[in-house]
């Protein structure tokens, strides 16, 4: 087997293309002998130029052949016979203007000789081009293109072969002949350490593709669930529990059927009412109790009895002759964090359908996330087979769209039960969540401002994409940010219910933070979790690690855990984050964007809105798009003009079609 640097079964290794990734997966079978380098920075000072710095895709060696450096161009390739331009195919056939990419190979391989010989080391240096989604048959016969350095999709299916045709391309047999040089090149090209680059702002732009697939996936499945009366849809935390649950409420809405949406928490009602649009009613447990005059979980003054009797009994019943007595019901009754649902509530509850044998009953639920629920003291975790009034053969939903694959692994060591069947696995590679460890307040506040300021200013992460998880009010007197109203320059905005109606809930130069009970259905690109140490239970207590796995289980790309250097739970984490597989494949910048559309901006106001006619469509009826300012903003685009073409991302809300994951086509 070949060497690698970066070796992908021992770090992240981010490729900034599809075309990439597989060139270095393809190189992974190469056999013995053969070391392979991926993306190799060149910085070296030419006469009369100053400084010059550069980057090669691959540099392939072996001690027989010597040294094969590759530029790799994914997509189709077009070639201007006449003035011998390259240019660059996107998927929607418009070409971009690209470098030669024979020339970039032949000046970074003589760039690269001069400063190998400048290291004393004496090496056969040789180039190649590769395009590994082209057939070389597909080449003209030009003065730019040379067909012996020329790879594409046949000469990948042999790869050693290839390269050693281009070694004997460059140079004589006897040339050929030279000492082994492989330990001075690790010393020159990878130094004594290696670690990944952490491009936190190109993978979340990228990844969030892959994250919308779920929409696509449960859009398929809503048909055969809508044709059971009563249905338990059970999934890990990230699953798209909620995805379904929403479109499922939109189906039954728009056959002109009374929808009511149920949550546990008024957070999570105000981000679906959001999302979800006119025509439903979504209301969170608590909020529709004290509608009907009844508080679930406080005692009235005019109660004698023990407040465990009124929450188990007599409230329950005030609720269910309450709602009796009015005349509200419903054709479909959806609840979402069913785990959350005290059991003696859902006779209350079943009492809001229209009809109990032919009205629709949906409920979704994890039994890992039972914060709230009735069964939060017992060891064994929420038991639906015991508490939901729907039969007990559940629909389970087994991919986890939300967080990658390390933040998968990392969290489910929180799960409390032994139930493997509906283990979900992730096949988006991330980032490994970090652990930071602090002595006091004093030092856990430095360390999180810092890495706040890392996030906004190094990586690019937007401060709308953070978000500070506390395991207890953040505004306590224990608690790490005790008495801080900003953090990093940014100000802590604790979110509201009003706040999470709008599609940002959080303004430039704020931070939002919220307890984790309260974030629970919720997710966030960036999670901070603290004040886990200064939650004063064991992380064995079923409490606490339902605490920390909701917390974990918010992010979506990246995860930072704050915990105090002698807490029992560090020695969790340490053994949680070991145990996590190390490695895996990042692709940034990718064309293949799921569910990407294109269109022309025919009119824009920055003070209002714009509209985007969309290239689907025929002449007679174009579909169009509105285009909001801040969404331009996150893209970076501070300007635009009529008739400028743009890729970007349809998301509907309240019947609203608005662009979002924008860029500007030129920008490919």
């Amino acid at each position: 087997m070949a060497i690698l640097h970066p070796d992908v079964t021992k770090t992240e290794v981010a490729f900034p293309s599809q075309a990439e990734e597989q060139v270095y997966q393809i190189s992974r079978k190469l056999p013995d002998g053969w070391r392979v380098y991926h993306s190799v920075a060149l910085s070296t000072r030419e006469e009369r130029e100053g400084v010059k710095d550069g980057e090669i895709d691959f540099v392939f060696y072996h001690p027989a052949h010597g040294i094969i450096v590759v530029e790799v161009k994914g997509g189709r390739i077009s070639l201007d016979g006449e003035t011998g331009q390259f240019y660059s195919l996107n998927r929607h056939g418009r070409s971009f203007l690209i470098k030669n990419p024979f020339q970039q190979a032949i000046v970074w391989r003589n760039r690269f000789v001069r400063f190998l010989r400048a290291n004393n080391i004496n090496v056969p240096v040789s180039s190649a081009v590769c395009f590994p989604q082209v057939d070389e048959s597909e080449f003209p016969v030009h003065t730019t293109i040379e067909p012996s350095i020329l790879l594409g999709r046949r000469g990948l299916e042999n790869l050693e072969s290839f390269l050693k045709g281009v070694a004997r391309s460059f140079h004589r047999e006897d040339f050929l002949k030279f000492n082994d040089v492989a330990s001075s090149l690790d010393r020159l090209l990878i130094g004594t350490t290696f670690e990944s680059k952490q491009l936190l702002r190109e993978y979340i732009d990228t990844h969030e593709a892959k994250i919308k697939e779920s929409d696509l996936m449960h859009d398929a499945i809503v048909s055969p669930v809508t044709g059971v009366q009563r249905l338990g849809i059970e999934g890990e935390a990230g699953t798209g529990k909620t995805v379904l649950a929403m479109t499922l409420a939109r189906h039954f809405r728009d056959q002109g059927q009374d929808v009511l949406y149920l949550v546990s928490s008024p957070l999570l009602a105000a981000r679906i009412s959001a999302d979800i649009g006119a025509g439903v009613e979504v209301r969170g447990i608590q909020e529709l109790a004290s509608s009907y005059g009844v508080n679930l979980l406080v005692t009235p003054s005019d109660w004698s009895l023990t407040p465990q009797d009124y929450v188990q009994v007599e409230a329950p019943e005030r609720l269910r002759k309450a709602i009796d007595a009015s005349s509200n019901r419903y054709d479909v009754l959806i609840i979402d964090e069913a785990q959350d649902i005290q059991p003696y509530w859902w006779v209350a509850l079943e009492s809001m359908l229209k009809n109990p044998t032919e009205s629709k009953l949906y409920t979704f639920f994890d039994r890992e996330q039972g914060v709230f629920g009735g069964a939060e003291d017992s060891e064994s975790g929420f038991r639906p087979e015991e508490t939901l009034p729907v039969p007990t053969i559940y629909m389970r939903l087994h991919k986890n769209y939300r967080n990658t694959r390390q933040i998968s692994e990392f969290s489910r060591g929180f799960r409390r039960s032994a139930n493997t069947q509906v283990a979900a696995t992730s096949d988006r590679a991330g980032f490994m969540p970090a652990v930071i460890r602090y002595k006091d307040s004093a030092d856990a506040k430095i360390k999180m401002t810092e890495l706040i300021r890392e996030l906004t200013d190094d990586l690019g992460v937007n401060d709308d994409e953070i978000m500070l998880l506390s395991a207890r009010a953040p505004e306590n007197k224990d608690s790490i940010l005790a008495g801080m109203d900003t953090i990093s320059g940014l100000k802590l905005t604790k979110l509201s219910t009003e706040r999470l109606r709008n599609p940002h809930p959080t303004k430039s130069g704020e931070i939002g933070i919220s307890t984790i009970a309260a974030f629970k259905g919720l997710e966030s690109k960036v999670v901070i979790a603290f004040n886990l140490s200064e939650y004063n239970l064991p992380p064995e207590h079923p409490i606490m690690s339902s605490l920390m796995y909701v917390a974990m289980t918010r992010a979506k790309h990246m995860l930072y855990v704050f915990v105090k250097e002698d807490d029992a739970k560090d020695e969790m984490f340490t053994r949680l984050h070991k145990s996590v597989t190390r490695g895996g494949t990042l692709v940034l910048n990718s064309d293949e964007r799921a569910g990407e559309c294109s269109g022309t901006v025919i009119h824009y106001n920055p003070e209002r809105a714009g509209v985007i006619v969309l290239d689907s469509g025929t002449d007679e009826a174009k579909d169009v798009v509105l285009l909001f300012g801040p969404d331009l903003k996150r893209a970076g685009i501070l300007s635009l003009k009529r008739e400028e073409r743009l890729l970007f991302r349809v998301r509907n809300e309240g019947g609203v079609a608005f662009a979002i994951d924008i860029r500007r086509e030129e920008s490919l």
